[in-house]
């Protein structure tokens, strides 16, 4: 099953990955879709992977969309921002207590870099 979308504005996405109370809580944030299909050649790599790694996972997982072309690369754009400041798309975040890391462009994409990123299922 493909991972759901998060509609919760960017606060409340950070607050919820700050407080969750699982071991690691992930965000994936990929650029928006046009007519289906992402403008970002990365994501449209990255998405099929990304879906097979957290399926049957119990970790918290959110997918946002950071916006069309000229959205995404305005300066102002919330996912840019602390504490997420994404700087490429797609990426992967992973909240470990307070510690946030990033997984990015194609490294995520990256069968072995994606697997050492997420770690091994929790039982």
């Amino acid at each position: 099953m493909p991972l759901q979308v998060s509609t919760e504005s960017p606060s409340t996405i950070a607050h919820s990955l700050k407080s969750s109370s699982s071991t690691s809580s992930f965000l994936v944030v990929y650029a928006s879709e046009i007519d289906g299909r992402s403008w970002c050649g990365d994501c449209r790599e990255a998405e099929p992977l990304v879906d097979a790694k957290f399926v049957d996972r119990a970790e918290v997982v959110k997918v946002v969309f950071a916006g069309q072309k000229d959205e995404w690369r305005k300066a102002d754009n919330p996912w840019r921002q602390a504490p997420f400041s994404v700087t490429n798309l797609p990426t992967l975040i992973k909240v470990t207590g307070k510690e946030w890391e990033r997984l990015v462009e194609e490294d995520v994409y990256d069968q072995k870099k994606l697997d050492a990123f997420v770690g091994p299922k929790r039982s």
